[in-house]
């Protein structure tokens, strides 16, 4: 399963680096893989750049998790600076 959380990972990685967003895998416990993300630019897009929320970004990666590997879940953890 490490190969599939990694693989999700990169996957979602893209996305989150437009705004300077970070991910990473921090582990897959059972049927669980833990993800760090550390946002990007401004949520409040002052500056015309928003960020993807947390939640969303878990509830994306959830619905593609669900396709690839039925029973896993994912737990996306915000990360300090």
């Amino acid at each position: 399963m490490n190969d599939t959380a990694q693989t999700l990972v990169n996957q979602f990685s893209r996305m989150v680096q437009a705004d300077g967003g970070v991910l990473s895998l921090i582990g897959v416990e059972g049927q669980t893989i833990r993800v760090g993300y550390k946002p990007g630019k401004d949520p409040n897009c002052e500056d015309g750049t928003c960020i993807l929320p947390h939640v969303e970004l878990q509830q994306l990666m959830s619905e593609t998790l669900e396709r690839r590997a039925p029973g896993m879940k994912i737990e996306v953890q915000l990360v300090n600076s």
